[in-house]
């Protein structure tokens, strides 16, 4: 899709109206008045995967500078690691939530969102090895019990979760308990949190040959009543994007009608340049889909990245191309700051991406500043002075 083309679909989508009225005491119109509408953050949420060691009781050195660039550049997040089976319950029977607490808790310290990764993996290396020794009986009851555990302990606070990882990758769980365990995980989830939103993740889908595989599977399990609520899809690039590819999968994922979420962004390229432009490409063509409701970077420092290569910011934290054009998109590209003047009516019109804003009218002398929300569809707002 042509650049210009993707562009227009970003403020189709992504922006809407705004008109400011402004009156005196006696509600008469307030020619002239001056409008200055800055934007505070995005509706859309840009999230991040979060790194265990940086939230321990003793941190490395690096977590003051991790924690401020993560507040900096994201509104949104997800566990790296601490949730997944073998960190939360590293021996059978003794399940620990401290660090996935930890974690969350800093999250909802900054007013974001967090999704929950992941329930369940069908890699057989990510499992615990205690998993692996149980008879087929024993192992159908701890899923259960996990699933329902793990739900219930996050219930009204994380309510959406990566159900079973990774399923066209690996089949841990389906060799030793049957087909049908999928629909299980999902409905024991279900009944831990009735209010979760349950996701199918996998990768390959944009950066490989599997998108088709991914379609037979949701498809299949949706006929079989699985409640999916939502499509993730991983984009771990090792080499420039295929950008017909990606919109490719992102329209083919559409027809299912639930939200797609691109939930493990990393972009592995030595080329810092290429690197750059990679990133941007993903988050143009995410940002401008209207089935995608989020996009997640899986880590941003080569100093704890799963691929130090895929860092925006080096070792010794100075910012790669990468962490420059990231950042152009969301506060420069896809942020609004403007100024003007009401009209002899008293009412000025403009556009805005989604979000909050901090609104300052002035006019005869006074000043009065708010905080407002610009939704989808837009919204008047009415300032008295």
């Amino acid at each position: 899709m042509a650049t210009d083309a993707l562009s227009q679909k970003i403020e189709q989508l992504r922006r809407a109206p705004l008109t400011v009225v402004v009156e005196n005491a006696q509600g008469r119109p307030i020619p002239n008045a001056r409008v200055q509408l800055v934007q505070q953050s995005h509706a859309f949420p840009f999230g991040v995967a979060l790194d265990t060691e940086m939230f321990r009781p003793t941190p490395p050195p690096a977590a003051p500078w991790y924690k401020q660039t993560a507040q900096e550049n994201f509104n949104a997040a997800v566990h790296e690691n601490a949730l997944k089976w073998y960190q939360l319950e590293p021996e059978q029977g003794k399940l620990d939530f401290t660090m996935a607490d930890t974690i969350f808790n800093w999250v909802r310290a900054q007013g974001w969102p967090m999704r929950g990764h992941t329930l369940f993996w069908e890699v057989e290396q990510f499992n615990p090895p205690w998993l692996k020794t149980l008879p087929p009986q024993q192992l159908r009851a701890a899923v259960r019990n996990h699933a329902i555990t793990v739900c219930r302990h996050y219930r009204g606070r994380i309510n959406e979760f990566d159900v079973n990882n990774e399923m066209l990758h690996g089949n841990f769980f389906r060799s030793r308990l049957g087909e049908g365990i999928v629909k299980e995980m999902f409905e024991w989830c279900r009944e831990g949190n009735p209010e979760a939103i349950l996701y199918v993740n996998d990768y390959g889908i944009i950066e490989g040959d599997r998108l088709n595989d991914y379609v037979e599977q949701i498809r299949r399990l949706l006929a079989q009543g699985v409640p999916i609520g939502g499509i993730g899809i991983q984009a771990h690039l090792e080499y420039p994007l295929d950008e017909a590819k990606m919109q490719r999968a992102l329209d083919t994922l559409a027809q299912f009608n639930l939200p797609l979420k691109i939930t493990e962004v990393s972009v592995s390229l030595a080329d810092e340049q290429q690197q750059a432009q990679t990133l941007r490409q993903i988050y143009r063509i995410g940002f401008a889909h209207p089935a995608v409701k989020e996009i997640l970077l899986w880590g941003f420092w080569a100093g704890n990245h799963w691929r130090p290569q895929g860092g925006l910011y080096r070792q010794d934290f100075s910012p790669k191309p990468a962490a420059i054009a990231y950042r152009k998109l969301l506060f420069e590209e896809w942020w609004t700051r403007v100024t003007g003047r009401t009209n002899a009516q008293g009412q000025w019109q403009g556009r805005g991406y989604l979000g909050r804003y901090r609104l300052t009218v002035t006019a005869q002398g006074q000043t009065r500043t708010q905080e407002l929300t610009l939704p989808l569809g837009g919204t008047t707002v009415t300032v008295r002075l």
